[in-house]
């Protein structure tokens, strides 16, 4: 080979990166380090609703949200910043966990070899693929108080006398939106999993079966650990769907009665959209994502390990 063309085929070799992961390189910075950016730009400048000028501020717009001030003494955290964090934290929380619980039953079941599987299959996952608005607005309608389908079925029955006016009680409009959600994301927590479950070599079964092992020590001793990175990610991203969650909340409840279903994501909007405080809504951006990052890590530290 001449030494044009070595020296050709070593420049080529040198770009060959470069010129494959650049343009996704690129793609990510347009559309993750840009905004994050732009976040953490906007959440220390104030914005004139009247004007729109903008004046730097620096750590007063997380001041304001998180703590509560009177003549300049500090008296705490601010009231709104407990309370929603509390529903944020209850939300997401008991969603996740029952969620969990149930896409894990389902797809342990799913993954055995029973008549009419795949029918199950793909009829667990329809109302993943349905908008979220759409999904919103159908358990709005089943739990509304005069002509709901949840207070005709139990009044009908004669479990109720009286129909119940879910969305009037913050405890009851709460629960609505859980298993709202619950509802939307288990079809996601039984796709992942029983993905993970299709990885567990059949042979280990055999084995543990053959040692005696009964169905609860093959689960923690085989299926486990080689189900803790389809777990790990499952509950990653099913934590952060629930911690950015808007669309249910807003279409069914709109943080309301009062702020009793306020969480952060609808506290975000109504602060930066409604209230037009971009500012503030930035900096409980800001909030957002590290709050998000450190749970995160939390999960990486306890699922993170895998037996490959």
């Amino acid at each position: 080979m001449s030494t044009e063309k070595q020296s050709l085929r070593r420049t080529l070799d040198r770009l060959f990166v470069p010129l494959t992961v650049g343009p996704t390189m690129l793609w990510i910075a347009a559309i993750i380090v840009y905004p994050t950016l732009k976040l953490f730009w906007s959440s220390v400048f104030w914005t004139n609703p009247i004007n729109g000028q903008r004046e730097f501020v620096g750590l007063r717009n997380f001041q304001r949200l998180i703590f509560a001030e009177e003549g300049g003494a500090f008296l705490g955290l601010a009231p709104d910043f407990v309370s929603i964090t509390w529903h944020t934290a209850v939300y997401v929380g008991l969603s996740v966990s029952i969620s969990f619980a149930l896409g894990l039953g389902i797809a342990l079941l799913l993954d055995k070899d029973l008549k009419g599987r795949g029918w199950f299959r793909t009829a667990v996952i329809v109302p993943w693929i349905l908008p979220y608005v759409m999904s919103g607005l159908m358990w709005r309608w089943m739990f509304q108080s005069e002509y709901g389908a949840i207070n005709g079925l139990l009044t009908q029955s004669g479990l109720l006398s009286s129909k119940i006016a879910f969305f009037s009680d913050g405890t009851l409009a709460m629960m609505a939106l859980i298993i709202a959600d619950i509802w939307v994301f288990t079809p996601f927590i039984i796709i992942i999993l029983l993905a993970g479950l299709q990885n567990v070599p059949e042979q280990l079964y055999d084995a543990a079966e053959v040692d005696g092992a009964g169905r609860v020590s093959r689960f923690v001793n085989v299926t486990y650990p080689f189900l803790k990175p389809s777990i790990l990610v499952a509950l990653t991203i099913r934590i952060i769907f629930d911690i950015r969650a808007l669309d249910l909340v807003w279409v069914m409840t709109q943080g309301g009665p009062g702020k009793s279903t306020e969480v952060w994501a609808s506290w975000l909007y109504r602060t930066a959209q409604v209230f037009n405080r971009p500012g503030e809504g930035a900096a409980l951006g800001v909030v957002l994502l590290a709050v998000t990052f450190m749970i995160v890590a939390v999960l990486y530290n306890v699922f993170g390990e895998s037996p490959y």
